[in-house]
């Protein structure tokens, strides 16, 4: 299996999880994320994982030839942005930003869940 095929199937599980978990319990995710950046320690370490994982596809497969895989590459290096920000300005993510999003989980759970299975079934 061509490691982007995996990268895309393994983003698409992600997305439909995530976009589920918004969509049924979108209203602990509050709760969730005020305890996930009151530890400094946990999101450190979160960041340096998101970033380790993401490098290790961006150096060999940073793919931009306006197909299917520019998509995974575009979501490898939103999760490689994500991370530098939780190692660099985590409070950038802070709960005033979750506050201007809150109506907006149903949304973005049903976008998640759409995007994931196109990216499931891709190849």
């Amino acid at each position: 299996m061509d490691i982007t095929i995996l990268v895309a199937k393994l983003f698409g599980i992600y997305l439909v999880i995530a976009g589920l978990f918004l969509l049924f319990k979108g209203k602990s995710i509050p709760h969730l994320l005020r305890d996930f950046f009151d530890h400094p320690a946990t999101m450190y370490l979160t960041g340096i994982v998101l970033v380790f994982l993401s490098s290790m596809y961006l150096i060999p497969y940073n793919i931009w030839d306006s197909t299917w895989r520019t998509l995974v590459t575009i979501f490898v290096w939103i999760v490689l942005l994500k991370g530098l920000i939780y190692i660099f300005v985590p409070r950038m993510l802070s709960e005033t930003t979750i506050q201007r999003f809150r109506n907006w989980f149903g949304l973005y759970g049903i976008l998640a869940v759409v995007v994931g299975v196109y990216m499931f079934f891709l190849g």
